[in-house]
């Protein structure tokens, strides 16, 4: 990997992990009022987002490649799970990636119903999974940063 690239990665992802321990300030603020749901959902969409521009950094400047065709999404996430040798270490746990992956057909769900259609009991449990999942995700992903820096 260029070091200017891996300069510029580092930094990317670092300033995205940023985003989302805003995003999880964000949502201890608004509490549990039923009335906050859509907004409470547009931080759980945005979660996701992050992790995935972080993914996508990844794969476009350490593999060299993007090719976002059919599945794209779920194959991202699953790639992420992968050590390529002679390229990266793996980016996220097993464990992670399954945890994501709701995280990621909620955004799926989110961008494709209107907000009155939202569930409570799913916005509720992954509002609960939240903060620990963010928390692993930014500890795995600065593991993962430590790694390049090898």
């Amino acid at each position: 990997m260029n070091e200017k690239k891996g300069l510029d990665l580092y930094a990317l992802i670092k300033k995205e992990l940023t985003v989302i321990e805003d995003l999880t300030g964000e949502m201890n603020s608004y509490g549990s009022a039923s009335k906050m749901e859509r907004a409470r959902a547009s931080i759980l969409h945005d979660f996701y987002n992050a992790c995935e521009r972080i993914f996508k950094w990844i794969v476009k400047d350490i593999n060299g490649d993007f090719n976002p065709l059919g599945q794209w999404h779920r194959e991202l996430l699953f790639k992420m799970t992968i050590d390529i040798k002679g390229q990266r270490s793996r980016v996220i746990s097993d464990e992670l990636a399954a945890d994501l992956n709701e995280f990621l057909q909620f955004r799926h769900l989110f961008r494709n119903i209107y907000g009155f259609e939202l569930k409570s009991d799913l916005l509720k449990r992954l509002e609960e999974k939240f903060p620990l999942i963010a928390k692993r995700f930014i500890k795995e992903i600065n593991s993962f940063l430590k790694s390049l820096e090898k």
